[in-house]
């Protein structure tokens, strides 16, 4: 696969999470839009619309979306399609997961790359180098990616690297930051600074069409327990 050279542009935005500053939601789109609680930007030629669920009653996860949720399209010749992201700066030191729910259109519906910032030189912002593809000059960013292949909606749980958790995210500028996942509010740090998703297609020509719901941090230390839909 060709490398695909994303160019990130931050913007700004809040969070909140489970049992902490955050409360555990970082947005469940039940406002009806994306500029408020949490003020999304967005870049690329990705399109996002918040969109009801009501034609999804017969999924077995729809009673737990709500009224809204979010719709991602879009169309590719070199794999990047665009993204969006949040401005967070909370103490996310307790929690132990991210969640989400991913909605496919089947084989081929899309990638989608999730990214976390944590701070690493005691401010409440990201600094970026902008003549180097806006790469952070100071702190950490955890990635993960996966291609979304099913049809209908799914729980996604990510174990976080905290404490030394074994966790699908990877360090992905590790000659920056200390090279730990240490999103707290300690000696003035900005802790978990920023969330971002990046959208591609998962070939160089194609498109994405996903959905995503119900975006949250959890601290599952005592155990998921048997409903899965905590």
């Amino acid at each position: 696969m060709k490398k695909v050279i994303i160019v990130l542009f931050i913007l700004g935005c809040m969070l909140f999470a489970e049992e902490n500053v955050f409360n555990g939601l970082i947005d469940n789109f039940e406002d009806s839009n994306i500029t408020e609680a949490p003020n999304w930007w967005t870049f690329g030629n990705s399109e996002q619309e918040v969109v009801e669920t009501g034609k999804f009653n017969k999924d077995p996860l729809y009673k737990y979306l709500g009224k809204y949720y979010m719709q991602i399209t879009g169309k590719t010749k070199e794999y990047y399609i665009g993204g969006m992201g949040a401005y967070l700066a909370g103490d996310a030191s307790n929690d132990t997961h991210l969640k989400l729910y991913v909605l496919g259109n089947g084989p081929d519906s899309g990638k989608l790359t999730i990214q976390l910032y944590d701070d690493d030189n005691g401010t409440t912002e990201l600094e970026q180098d902008k003549a180097n593809n806006y790469e952070p000059i100071n702190d950490d960013r955890i990635e993960y990616s996966m291609n979304v292949t099913w049809k209908g909606w799914k729980v996604v749980l990510l174990p976080l690297p905290l404490n030394g958790q074994k966790s699908p995210f990877k360090d992905t500028n590790p000659k920056v930051g200390d090279n730990i996942w240490n999103p707290d509010h300690k000696a003035g740090s900005g802790g978990f600074l920023h969330f971002q998703f990046i959208f591609l297609a998962t070939t160089k020509t194609g498109d994405i069409n996903i959905g995503v719901d119900n975006i949250k941090l959890l601290n599952l230390k005592g155990g998921v327990g048997k409903n899965n839909e905590f």
